[in-house]
């Protein structure tokens, strides 16, 4: 048992290291690091990033760097969460760090907390493009960056972590932030990112600061005891923590249903016929075609690979945290997840590991958001392969291929994957040149392109520059007209809701998840810890707070300044009428359903308007309700 903790923010401006400490009375003033950025977020545009209340406990998972603020990419408040990046942050004496300003040239940020003490603060000046260029030891941009400041800027005692961008942050709004777990005092190839929402760009854009090194030896009181922490779950659950944890991460572990695991393994056994390939085209094909693709292309060839070599292999490892989930699935340099070798895999016509593995490890090098940049480049392959753009046009090089291989139609794993890696690796090389189309981002570069070109571009729309690229999954939740979107603040399984319904569902889903990100707690242990974070705070802290109504609040005040567009898109269109007639197919008779799919059948652009403005009602009315 602990008093309620006071929360200690440092707001610094790196243009001249001066400093403020704020401090915050935890159930009063702030719950955690979402509520404080957005608190923040009403002062002016910081970048604001920090750890749950509970992080460096015995808790699996309550070790998330969470990233938040005025989002570059998104055009409005946003949230990005880091795995294991807390545990180390716990170490510094902060619970939230707030930049502003802007330092004169290109910095890394020095944080190291001591015993007692907050964190002392350097602003080191570095020549950033020379380190990023340097490919001694690793293939340069953000990996550069990384060792440079992991082996030079480090002389405390400790293992320290590092946040980082690549060159993606220069001239994009939609570069990242990275972070490699360590091991031994060294660092390792699991990276995990700050990935959605445009951070390493706002980061480098907009304070000039390159990376983040941080550590220290401070010390709070944290839910260290094993028998305490037993006693909340088995409250709840009538089992201990870590059985319950261990039940609720078999999927991100290994899944014997699918002999596979994470989220790669476990995904591409189920989906099947619902998978998405060459730029959602798929979703217009017969359902037998779109099974037989993924027989063929993702079972028996991308998928098996994985299986026979990180599966069979045991190639599991934890973001940085010690946590039996073991998501981390690695082969050699190259970690493995779903959704960047999704889009940067089948989206863009590619079903071999080793093209896979060079096309997503040079989109980390350059720091970009996996989701994003392989949306983006699967976009451009159609525009391409449709005659929208040309290779010379766009400055491609000779040797690279005039059109890509896509279509299914006798289609080689192997060879045909090559041939479009080739492409999409040449169009990789452009987004990070400075006013080229393909750094434009999807909307811009698509509006530009022309009508042909927007129709074909696959992305959700906030106010007049925001865009993100939508989560990997064929159901209507992924494209609903969120405040917050790219995340899991939504409804995302496949069976049929009415549309307000289903708004609803997703407003339920991000007040939930808020709650999660401002717990500084990993989602993949949700089944746990929605039903008895509550539980712990309260006995753990003695406090008598209101957690589902503090974050109710939170949530509708951050929907507030959603500026939701409709989508501009005729291919996101076809991707709500063909999910109706796949679900459609699936499902009993549903009178609703059938209404729906009558309305698509008449005139699929008034219905699909009128569908989107019916979720957007629902989480509108859901929203009203939680903040009255």
């Amino acid at each position: 048992m602990s008093e309620a903790p006071v929360l200690t923010a440092l707001v610094l401006d790196v243009s001249d290291n001066s400093r403020e400490l704020r401090e915050y009375a935890f159930g009063q003033q702030s719950m955690g690091p979402v509520d404080f950025a957005y608190s923040m977020a009403q002062e002016g545009d910081f970048l604001c990033m920090g750890s749950g209340v509970l992080a460096g406990s015995i808790l699996p998972g309550s070790n998330r760097l969470v990233v938040s603020g005025n989002s570059p990419v998104w055009d409005g408040f946003y949230v990005s969460t880091m795995g294991g990046g807390a545990l180390i942050w716990d170490g510094t004496g902060l619970n939230f760090l707030a930049l502003t300003a802007k330092a004169d040239k290109p910095s890394i940020l020095v944080l190291n907390g001591a015993k007692g003490k907050y964190p002392k603060t350097r602003i080191v000046p570095v020549d950033l493009e020379t380190i990023w260029a340097d490919k001694e030891n690793s293939p340069g941009g953000l990996y550069a960056l990384q060792e440079y400041a992991f082996n030079k800027l480090w002389d405390q005692s400790g293992t320290p972590r590092v946040l980082a961008v690549g060159p993606a942050a220069r001239f994009t709004n939609f570069g990242a932030i990275g972070s490699a777990k360590t091991r031994k005092g060294k660092l390792t190839a699991i990276d995990c990112w700050a990935g959605r929402g445009g951070f390493g760009s706002k980061l480098l854009q907009d304070h000039n600061i390159c990376a983040i090194i941080y550590g220290g030896d401070f010390e709070d009181e944290d839910l260290v005891d094993r028998a305490e922490a037993d006693g909340y779950f088995k409250g709840k659950f009538s089992k201990k923590m870590k059985l319950v944890d261990l039940e609720v991460t078999t999927k991100y572990r290994y899944d014997p249903k699918w002999s596979s695991g994470g989220t790669f393994g476990v995904n591409y056994s189920k989906l099947t016929d619902l998978m998405l390939s060459f730029n959602y085209r798929s979703v217009g094909w017969p359902r037998d075609d779109r099974h037989a693709l993924w027989e063929k292309l993702v079972r028996d060839h991308y998928l098996k690979q994985f299986n026979e070599e990180t599966i069979a292999n045991k190639k599991f490892s934890n973001c940085g945290e010690p946590c039996p989930a073991v998501c981390k699935k690695y082969w050699g340099e190259y970690k493995k997840d779903y959704e960047p070798y999704q889009t940067m895999g089948p989206l863009l016509g590619v079903f071999d590991q080793r093209v896979a593995e060079k096309l997503n490890h040079q989109a980390d090098a350059y720091g970009f958001d996996g989701i994003q940049i392989g949306g983006h480049l699967a976009w451009a392959m159609e525009c391409i392969d449709a005659g929208l753009l040309n290779t010379d046009e766009l400055g491609l090089p000779k040797s690279s291929p005039k059109k890509p291989i896509f279509s299914p139609e006798n289609f080689n794993p192997v060879d045909d994957s090559e041939h479009n890696g080739k492409l999409a690796m040449a169009l990789l090389d452009k987004c990070v040149e400075k006013n080229h189309l393909m750094s434009l981002g999807l909307r811009e570069a698509a509006k530009k392109t022309g009508k042909a070109a927007v129709d074909r571009a696959v992305y959700l729309a906030n106010g007049e520059k925001g865009w993100m690229v939508p989560n990997q999954y064929w159901v209507p939740g992924m494209f609903a007209p969120q405040s917050i979107m790219g995340k899991y603040y939504v409804y995302y399984k496949f069976d049929y809701h009415p549309p307000k319904e289903l708004g609803r569902m997703c407003a339920e889903r991000m007040i939930a998840e808020v709650g999660t990100d401002n717990a500084g707690m990993c989602r993949f242990h949700r089944g746990w810890s929605e039903k008895i974070w509550a539980d712990i705070l309260e006995g753990h802290f003695q406090l008598d707070v209101d957690y589902g109504a503090f974050h109710s609040a939170l949530a509708s005040r951050i929907h507030s300044q959603g500026k939701p567009v409709y989508w501009e898109s005729e291919r996101i269109e076809q991707i709500m009428h063909e999910y109706l007639r796949a679900v459609r197919e699936d499902s009993h008779d549903d009178s609703n359903l059938g209404e729906w799919l009558w309305k698509f059948g008449q005139d699929r652009h008034k219905a699909a308007r009128e569908y989107w403005d019916e979720i957007l009602a629902g989480i509108n009315e859901l929203m009203m309700e939680k903040s009255s």
